[in-house]
């Protein structure tokens, strides 16, 4: 029940009334859902299909989201312009290939002239680069240590007429030893841990630093990404009426909007993959990531509060009137910035425990 229509009935001596039929209807929906409906659509593949194609728009904002991703990734792939995401993955594969204890004597035919295509159109459009520079380096090594194919041949010959200098030319990009942690890792792992946690109550005007935002972004770009895609940014809001607005729109953040300093906007994009398997790379990359950032402020004394995002087109329409975000892309959550106010609290929020949530497999 939206606020302008609860003002009217206010105003009309009717709002406590209308509450208690709107929370009967709500009831009896739940009920017949439960009984009816849902055990229907449970059972019947087809049924679910008429369901949502003639009653339900639930999923149409994420089919659509997929249809221009699909066609963006697509286009970049076999057009002028270089696709990032697919040269990303594709040496990715390679530089698996590579660190393959079990190494095949020949891989990657099936993509190997693509991958160098990609990588000549990378260096017309952007030169020397962090990127290009990890590509020339596996593809030099794949092109050393792989056994001999037309394929290979073909892709080889071409690679060689790519001209490219790298941009850090003392830096190998290939695949090294990991390094141990130090013995004490775990203890200060654990007490940033411990200080993490959502703050809903900052000091007015404690934006962080551009250098911290900065330096949390590195930190994020370091979690796990699925073959290397990424398929997320971060935009930064700093103007308290941006902040505002967009804090809004999320729920969960009405109550202490007002107060937020600062507010990233985790935007997340389907234009990483062709395939539909892959529509949700965007969050859990995306969410990955967003960790690493928080940890990453927390550990320079900015304090921060993730903030749930529903599937809500009402918001996402306000939101994309503030924020320029493409066809493909949606927010994956939102993060409140600042310095804890001293007289703030936190919640305790007890978590389930070790049991609850470790099980072994038992073959």
């Amino acid at each position: 029940m939206g606020k302008p229509l609860q003002n009217i009935l206010q105003k009309a001596g009717l709002l406590e009334f209308a509450q208690k039929v709107y929370l009967k209807w709500m009831d009896l929906k739940e009920v017949a859902e439960l009984l009816a409906v849902l055990p229907m659509l449970k059972r019947s593949g087809l049924l679910r299909r008429i369901y949502f194609a003639l009653f339900s728009s639930t999923f149409s904002a994420e089919m659509r989201q997929y249809i221009h991703g699909r066609y963006f990734y697509l286009k970049r792939s076999r057009g002028p312009v270089f696709n990032e995401s697919l040269l990303r993955r594709n040496t990715h594969r390679l530089e698996k290939g590579l660190m393959a204890e079990d190494r095949k004597q020949v891989f990657g035919l099936d993509f190997i002239g693509q991958t160098v295509s990609q990588f000549s159109a990378s260096v017309a459009q952007t030169g020397s680069s962090e990127l290009n520079d990890w590509v020339f380096d596996i593809l030099n090594e794949y092109f050393r240590i792989v056994g001999e194919s037309p394929v290979v041949q073909d892709a080889y010959q071409y690679f060689r007429r790519v001209i490219y200098t790298k941009n850090l030319p003392d830096q190998s990009k290939l695949p090294f030893v990991k390094s141990s942690p130090d013995s004490d890792a775990f203890i200060h792992f654990q007490k940033l841990l411990n200080i993490r946690k959502s703050v809903r109550s900052f000091v007015p005007g404690s934006n962080p630093s551009r250098d911290q935002l900065q330096k949390a972004v590195r930190m994020a770009a370091t979690a796990p990404s699925s073959c290397n895609r990424q398929p997320f940014r971060f935009v930064v809001l700093e103007d308290k009426e941006s902040v505002v607005a967009v804090s809004k729109l999320a729920g969960g953040a009405r109550s202490f909007a007002e107060g937020i300093p600062s507010l990233a906007v985790v935007v997340g994009s389907t234009s990483v993959s062709p395939s539909p398997g892959d529509r949700h790379l965007m969050y859990i990359d995306g969410s990955l990531a967003s960790m690493n950032f928080m940890l990453a402020l927390e550990s320079m004394g900015v304090s921060s509060c993730p903030i749930n995002w529903p599937d809500n087109k009402k918001p996402e329409k306000a939101l994309r009137k503030i924020v320029a975000l493409e066809k493909f892309e949606r927010p994956v959550m939102l993060i409140a910035m600042g310095q804890a106010a001293g007289t703030g609290l936190v919640a305790c929020s007890v978590r389930k425990g070790v049991t609850e949530l470790l099980e072994f497999h038992q073959p």
